[in-house]
């Protein structure tokens, strides 16, 4: 089998993410929620963000059977994402189901759920998680025109590694660049994983918006 290797064009998917989320600002504006957004709401998507990438793991579990324990979360905000990442070969259908359980869950499910029951933070919430959906969109619609695979996670956030008997490489993945391609074996994976991380300077950006959140209830 070969391994292909991909790392994702952080540019292109955040340009994606914010075409999202120009429309759904527009619809926020028109609905009349447009006060509910400040920066108590961007704390709180924050946290529904951790929440995301746990049901991305949830999903992995649920779908491949693998232990959780194989199964690693972070924040890496300078490159601009939370992650969840999978350390153990799991099948191509179990990947898609996972990159679509916070969209369908905390997505499409919650913004329903906020309608019905006239919740204005909820639908803002579940918008802009359809809009961070947008790096787990591309790759589901790349992976859904690809023969059979497996997939793996790197030590990378911003990485990973499809396994195939199919020739990949002239099938191109939307914000994705394929950048190697050799036969596959266990060193191809990655074995340094944490349970979970936060760069450094991520741990800064969330150390300034708690002060400015504890500031704003002072003042």
């Amino acid at each position: 089998m070969k391994f292909y290797r991909y790392s994702m064009d952080m540019v292109k998917l955040n340009v994606f993410c914010l075409v999202l989320f120009i429309p759904i600002f527009i619809v926020i504006y028109f609905l009349g929620y447009g006060t509910y957004v400040n920066f108590i709401t961007l704390i709180i998507y924050f946290l529904w963000m951790f929440l995301h990438e746990f049901l991305h793991g949830i999903g992995f579990s649920l779908s491949s059977g693998i232990d959780h324990n194989n199964i690693v979360y972070g924040a890496n905000l300078e490159k601009g994402i939370f992650y969840c990442m999978c350390k153990e070969l799991i099948g191509k259908k179990n990947i898609m189901i996972s990159l679509m359980f916070p969209f369908v869950f905390i997505g499409v499910l919650t913004l329903i759920l906020g309608f019905i029951i006239n919740s204005p933070m909820l639908i803002i919430l579940s918008l802009f998680n359809i809009a961070g959906c947008a790096g787990d969109i591309a790759m589901f619609y790349s992976f859904l025109f690809l023969p059979s695979f497996k997939y793996v996670d790197l030590d990378d956030c911003t990485g990973f590694i499809l396994v195939s008997d199919n020739d990949l490489s002239k099938n191109k993945l939307f914000g994705m660049n394929l950048v190697e391609v050799g036969d596959y074996n266990d060193k191809c994976r990655a074995h340094d994983y944490k349970k979970f991380t936060i760069s450094k300077l991520s741990w800064v950006i969330f150390i300034i918006m708690i002060v400015i959140l504890g500031l704003s209830f002072i003042v």
